[in-house]
């Protein structure tokens, strides 16, 4: 199963590359008789609209038929990772610099375990924060980040 499932994923990746999309998250799963294969794509510039969902979609669709390797019945999701994204990498924090986000810390930054507002800079592992109650910058080192999602 984990050697089809690497193989959805290498499938899924070129289709994405051919699009213009990478793929941002994987998933094959049972679901009951079914199985279920998940996929979220991004773009590098802007977000995931429905009609770039419909496009892979429609364009994995046709690559999972030809391909014929999954034997028995599946449903094929395709989404975007959404406006209120998580972030996972230092890259994901440089590509959204000025942008809202909300950061959970593993300890505590300035007594806080949490933080909202906009980041401002990023450079090594350091992440620049205006923090939206006070206005004041906040640098966070990324291996404290325990998670963070873009906020609207």
């Amino acid at each position: 199963m984990e050697d089809l499932k690497e193989e959805l994923r290498e499938l899924a990746e070129e289709v994405a590359k051919s699009l213009g999309f990478s793929v941002y998250d994987f998933s094959f799963s049972r679901r009951g008789r079914k199985r279920l294969l998940k996929v979220t794509i991004d773009k590098l510039e802007g977000y995931v609209s429905i009609k770039d969902c419909e496009a892979f979609s429609s364009s994995f669709g046709k690559t999972l038929d030809t391909a014929d390797i999954v034997p028995f019945p599946y449903d094929l999701v395709v989404e975007s990772p959404g406006v209120e994204r998580a972030l996972r990498n230092m890259g994901e924090f440089i590509r959204f610099t000025g942008e809202k986000v909300k950061i959970v810390f593993n300890e505590p930054v300035n007594g806080n375990s949490t933080l909202s507002g906009k980041i401002l800079s990023c450079e090594g592992n350091k992440i620049v924060v205006e923090s939206a109650d006070n206005q004041m910058e906040v640098v966070i080192s990324f291996e404290n980040v325990k998670r963070a999602n873009l906020k609207l």
